[in-house]
């Protein structure tokens, strides 16, 4: 029992220390990434509804189901968006806003479907390679498996 009581001295000397150093949530480096990653995905995603809502009224799906049925989805996501964007800010915990960003990508891959079976503009196309990018990142900021896309 001699023997171990300097051990248990300095255990007792350096847990507490090295307890308080652990960042509860990530440093401030991690939170300003993170948020960094939700502000340009959003960013993004806003973008694309644009482009797709004038891209749409310029094609042979005008004024149909379908182009309604692709401007709720765009509208779906730029509020998941903002409901990570609200979370994140609120609470800067990743847990709490992890479900949030899991709604935006299962939002993100019924567009994804429809993106593939129905080539639009490039330039719509373009747009939203880059927000499956993005949803991607915002995967990897809250530690959600990357996206099959």
């Amino acid at each position: 029992m001699k023997k171990c009581l300097p051990l248990v001295i300095v255990i007792t000397f350096l847990v507490p220390g090295i307890l308080r150093a652990q960042p509860r949530y990530g440093g401030p480096d991690r939170r300003d990434n993170i948020a960094r990653v939700v502000a340009d995905c959003e960013r993004r995603t806003n973008e694309f509804r644009r482009a797709l809502r004038i891209a749409l009224d310029r094609s042979a799906m005008n004024n149909s189901r379908r182009e309604d049925e692709l401007n709720m989805d765009a509208s779906r996501l730029e509020q998941s968006m903002n409901r990570v964007r609200e979370s994140w800010n609120l609470e800067h915990n990743p847990g709490r806003t992890r479900r949030s960003v899991s709604d935006a990508i299962a939002v993100g891959q019924d567009i994804n479907r429809t993106m593939i079976r129905r080539r639009l503009n490039p330039d719509v196309q373009r747009q939203w390679d880059i927000v499956r990018s993005e949803l991607n990142r915002l995967a990897e900021a809250f530690e959600l498996p990357r996206i099959r896309w």
